[in-house]
């Protein structure tokens, strides 16, 4: 990601949009697509295992997986406000010992991110410019499960995402959006040494989880 594209990101997903989201997830829990993500990962038999959650937003898979009985869990978040919104979760639920964070972009702080048992991204892959980077880095540091949640790439999907960089086009604001090939990034997810184990749609968006392989 981009230094322009990051901040473009810092300017949507602010304070406001943190707050919202936490707000939702009092009210609601954890958004359909996550909580099937989440039940999926339950059934994985995850007790005691360490989770990278990449884009991270305000932790909802960490919270939720850790009641779950994860170990302890890391957040990569290009949002500062996500982060703060996180911690003051972390600090409400008295996880401060399970829950790491750090802030800026996946594919720069990777290099010192250590390999976690799972791996997760919640819709994060269509932020991203680069996909095959981010499957290739992300599969990288997964040493059992890998799962992310991408939107679909039918015709109405790329679209809607056309009408979508245009407003952030007219807004003057350079975070973009994106579709990315669904074929593409399970190929190579696959080709990195996993086994997609689960595929779940809920448009328009798809869930998938994978298993390590080899």
């Amino acid at each position: 990601m981009t230094c322009i594209h990051c901040c473009g990101a810092e300017s949507i997903f602010d304070k406001k949009e943190a707050q919202k989201n936490l707000k939702a997830y009092r009210k609601k829990g954890p958004n359909k697509t996550t909580q099937i993500l989440i039940d999926t990962m339950s059934k994985q038999g995850i007790e005691g295992l360490t989770l990278l959650d990449i884009g991270g937003g305000i932790g909802v898979i960490q919270h939720e997986l850790i009641k779950k009985g994860i170990a302890n869990s890391t957040d990569v978040d290009a949002s500062t406000s996500y982060i703060e919104v996180a911690k003051s979760l972390m600090r409400e639920n008295k996880t401060e010992d399970k829950m790491n964070f750090i802030y800026g972009d996946f594919i720069d702080a990777s290099s010192s991110i250590q390999q976690h048992d799972i791996v997760t991204l919640e819709r994060v892959v269509c932020c991203y410019p680069d996909a095959k980077a981010l499957i290739n880095e992300s599969t990288s540091k997964a040493k059992q499960y890998y799962a992310f949640i991408y939107p679909m790439d039918t015709f109405l999907s790329k679209t809607s995402n056309k009408l979508l960089r245009l407003y952030f086009f007219l807004k003057r604001n350079p975070f973009r959006t994106f579709i990315h090939s669904e074929k593409m990034m399970n190929d190579l997810v696959v080709e990195n040494g996993f086994k997609r184990v689960t595929h779940e749609k809920a448009f328009p968006w798809r869930i998938s989880v994978y298993k390590k392989s080899r």
